[in-house]
């Protein structure tokens, strides 16, 4: 086992309709963790399953289900109120790197038990967004199939 792979907890190669699945999968995971906040990076290429995942994600920490999960491309972040208390959902894909002034002013004044961030490269050295789990979409050979690589850092 190489160093990467101690913080793999899953790889598996699912359809879009098992994104469900995965997303309850972590639900668990996050919810067993002593650390909190939970900080979950999500890693993907443009319409790879990132918000699908998230907005089942959500449901299964408790979120109602009748609350659309959307991207927040363009607004930044959406809180939603789960079990767990309040999460954000961040998409950083507009952010410009590096700018943690920003990431700031958006995550300051509350207090959240999850943080699930797209794109989070665009803010990597922040501490504001240290992960503590991170899931990876890749792209199979198939249209609606995924690779998913889950991994744990705490």
């Amino acid at each position: 086992m190489t160093t990467l792979d101690k913080n793999v907890l899953f790889k598996k190669t699912v359809g879009l309709d098992e994104i469900d699945s995965v997303a309850k999968q972590m639900a668990g995971v996050v919810s067993a963790s002593s650390v909190k906040p939970f900080v979950l990076w999500l890693q993907g290429d443009l319409g790879a399953g990132k918000t699908t995942f998230t907005g089942a994600f959500l449901h299964a920490l408790g979120l109602d289900s009748s609350v659309p999960v959307l991207s927040p491309t363009y607004t930044y972040m959406t809180e939603y109120q789960t079990v767990l208390g309040l999460c954000a959902h961040l998409d950083l894909y507009r952010l410009v790197e590096g700018d943690f002034d920003s990431l700031e002013s958006l995550l300051s004044g509350r207090q959240y038990s999850g943080l699930i961030v797209e794109w989070p490269m665009r803010a990597a050295l922040s501490p504001l967004i240290a992960k503590t789990h991170q899931l990876h979409f890749d792209f199979s050979t198939s249209e609606d199939v995924r690779v998913l690589t889950a991994e744990s850092f705490v």
